[in-house]
């Protein structure tokens, strides 16, 4: 190789038509914010065995059936992100129209049955406009991104990058970092392609903005039977509209020196789509004369079916000399990948909860929740099945291996408490934690057996930690209408992997990985009307 201080030539390189899909995307679809109704989050979402919160819906669909009037409400907040740093129009903190929704109670004379209520909730599932970033971090041995693409370009020989044919059994990735010479090829004397020489890099520089989201519809039928049995049913649809920003950079060595010019990589991605699922509730009181009430709930997987595309760019400040003896200066490049249809079908969740009143002063609930992550998976539409020589949707068994693998049963604990100080004036307090839900060791291991992974561009990585989140609320309620307003700080860390470069003949990443610091605020303002 040898420096250029210009950009001379641009190279298209077009490598597949497909984006990977991965255990990190398995879990944005899975994992759920704590949104909804102000009084709602005041009390960490614990809610679920109180019920008479459009928001507990979600939860447990019995949770309406404890309506008594009818409601009307919607919710806006700030959400902030105070360790972020800033990357392209994405910014701290940021305004959301987080729900809004109405339920219509009606009661029913002469029956055992009540109440029959109806309900409709809009609320953000996942609110992702977030930034994570690394400034000059150090690189031992010299280690670079180009270093995982040469792993890449070895497919039971070396693949002659070249050559359209060999393109296709390595990822775009790989056929980029070729085309802007981060991977230089080597040939014997007879001009036969023997390996590839890969860069060396000082210290490396890392950003990531996502922003878009997660939107949850439900619909809500319950029932009131004899004010002791609570049962209800929601419909849950989602809207997918998720982006993403990758920006990297390293401080390349030559020799002893370090290069004034960068390699630098820019990766977008678009996922866009709709699920739904179903979720089945029942609240009931076990002894008549005791508000103490039970609460159980099954939701069953969220079907996702999703579209992906995604955008790589590069450059860098090297050049070669094939053995022809021509010059090639392609220091830029660049990848689309077109549309890629797939499937996501996230865990079955299941819910416990408790919850009583003292007098009508105090009010209090606790409950638990447990997600398997053995149960999700990943398909593809009308694919070929080689197993069942057939065209149908394809389960990706590697991918759902890495999953079971590498993804923990997620454990959630929510417990709230609303007190009241004054007539119409109450107070609420809640805490919320989440399991972390990959495993210590967990990486993005492109070296998989599934067909996703031939098209990805991406090398990066963040394994998540526990979630912490603690709620604090106030609200006014008149004879019809009420506002209640809330805090919440959710305190998660992680580590970010720049790529994956395995330690000998184990899987464990001799890159370090950098703890980052996902704090988050969020306040929010609900107004509705009873009636």
């Amino acid at each position: 190789m040898k420096l250029k201080h210009t950009l001379l030539l641009s190279a298209l390189a077009l490598c597949g038509t497909m984006q990977a899909q991965d255990i990190y995307k398995a879990e944005t679809f899975s994992g759920s914010d704590l949104t909804g109704t102000a009084r709602f989050v005041g009390m960490g979402g614990a809610m679920s065995a109180l019920g008479a919160d459009m928001s507990a819906m979600s939860n447990n669909p019995a949770a309406i059936g404890l309506y008594r009037r009818s409601d009307v409400a919607m919710t806006a907040s700030v959400l902030g992100q105070s360790e972020a740093y800033k990357l392209a129009d994405v910014n701290k903190a940021r305004a959301s129209f987080d729900q809004a929704g109405f339920v219509y109670a009606a009661k029913l004379n002469g029956s055992a049955v009540k109440f029959v209520n109806l309900g409709f909730n809009y609320q953000k599932r996942r609110n992702l406009k977030e930034v994570i970033g690394l400034g000059h971090t150090r690189l031992n041995e010299g280690m670079s991104q180009s270093w995982q693409m040469l792993d890449l370009s070895y497919y039971d020989r070396w693949l002659d990058l070249s050559n359209d044919n060999d393109r296709e059994y390595t990822t775009p990735l790989t056929c980029v970092g070729y085309d802007t010479q981060m991977l230089a090829p080597i040939y014997d004397e007879q001009g036969k392609l023997t390996g590839y020489e890969p860069s060396y890099a000082d210290s490396y520089k890392y950003r990531r903005a996502r922003w878009g989201g997660i939107q949850q519809y439900d619909f809500n039928l319950s029932l009131n039977i004899n004010d002791r049995v609570y049962g209800g049913i929601t419909v849950g649809v989602y809207n997918v509209d998720i982006h993403s920003l990758t920006g990297y950079q390293e401080t390349l060595r030559l020799g002893d020196e370090v290069s004034a010019m960068p390699y630098q990589m820019y990766n977008e991605e678009a996922i866009t789509g709709a699920g739904v699922d179903v979720k089945f509730g029942i609240i009931f009181r076990p002894i008549e004369d005791s508000p103490f009430r039970i609460g159980f709930s099954f939701s069953t997987p969220t079907f996702y079916d999703l579209t992906q595309s995604s955008y790589l760019q590069m450059q860098s400040p090297y050049a070669y000399t094939d053995n022809k003896g021509q010059t090639y200066d392609a220091t830029y490049a660049e990848a689309r990948t077109g549309d890629f249809d797939y499937r996501i079908y996230t865990p079955w969740k299941l819910n416990i909860s408790a919850a009583t009143t003292v007098g009508n002063w105090l009010a209090v609930d606790a409950e638990y929740e447990v997600s398997r992550y053995s149960g999700a998976q990943v398909r593809y539409p009308n694919a070929y099945d080689w197993d069942d020589y057939s065209v149908s949707s394809h389960k990706d068994r590697a991918l759902c291996e890495e999953i079971d693998r590498y993804m923990k049963p997620v454990s959630t604990f929510r417990i709230g408490a609303e007190a009241r100080l004054a007539k119409g004036v109450y107070a609420r307090a809640g805490y919320n934690f989440v399991s972390a839900p990959f495993e210590k060791d967990a990486y993005l291991n492109l070296f998989t057996n599934s067909p996703s992974y031939y098209y990805s561009t991406n090398t990066d990585y963040v394994n998540l930690g526990n979630t912490h989140r603690a709620t604090l609320g106030l609200g006014y309620k008149g004879k019809h209408f009420y506002a209640d307003v809330a805090y919440q700080i959710q305190t998660q860390e992680a580590d970010v992997y720049a790529f994956h470069i395995p330690e000998g003949p184990s899987e464990r990443n001799r890159l370090q990985g950098q703890r980052i610091d996902l704090k988050r605020h969020h306040a929010m303002l609900t107004v509705g009307y009873k009636f």
